[in-house]
């Protein structure tokens, strides 16, 4: 018997996000050794509100796969894992370093676990950790 579940939307991703004033987009793009989802420089427009950001910013992202909203936080950590050093030195200078999970669904309750290892690897960052939740709520 096929369940509602078996059917319903999900999607999301993890980043890393990093905001200051004059980011150097090039060197954290080769700092951290991936090729960022999007950078605004100040007075850039966001895409979707088409609202001015107030600082530069620097995005890494990773896609949700299936409906695991952990799983795609767990890769983002393992890649940005070799590089935890430089990420602490951004922090460290004052620059404004978050991970976000971003997580949508059609379903009226969403529920995940993370895991220990995920837990005392997010510990090892150092930055805040922002969770981004969107329930349509109602299809099951």
């Amino acid at each position: 018997m096929e369940h509602a579940v078996d059917h319903a939307f999900f999607s999301g991703d993890a980043s890393l996000i990093i905001r200051g004033e004059t980011l150097d987009f090039d060197e954290i793009t080769r700092s951290l050794n991936v090729e960022p989802a999007r950078c605004l420089s100040k007075g850039g427009k966001v895409s979707v509100s088409g609202k001015k950001v107030s600082k530069d910013f620097w995005m890494y992202r990773v896609k949700m796969r299936g409906n695991d909203p952990v799983g795609s936080l767990m890769q983002l950590l393992r890649e940005l894992e070799p590089n935890i050093g430089y990420i602490h030195q951004l922090s460290d200078s004052g620059y404004d370093v978050c991970l976000r999970m971003y997580y949508q669904s059609e379903l009226g309750q969403i529920y995940f676990e993370m895991p220990n290892e995920l837990q005392a690897l997010i510990a090892k960052f150092k930055v805040r950790l922002e969770f981004s939740i969107l329930s349509w709520g109602g299809a099951v």
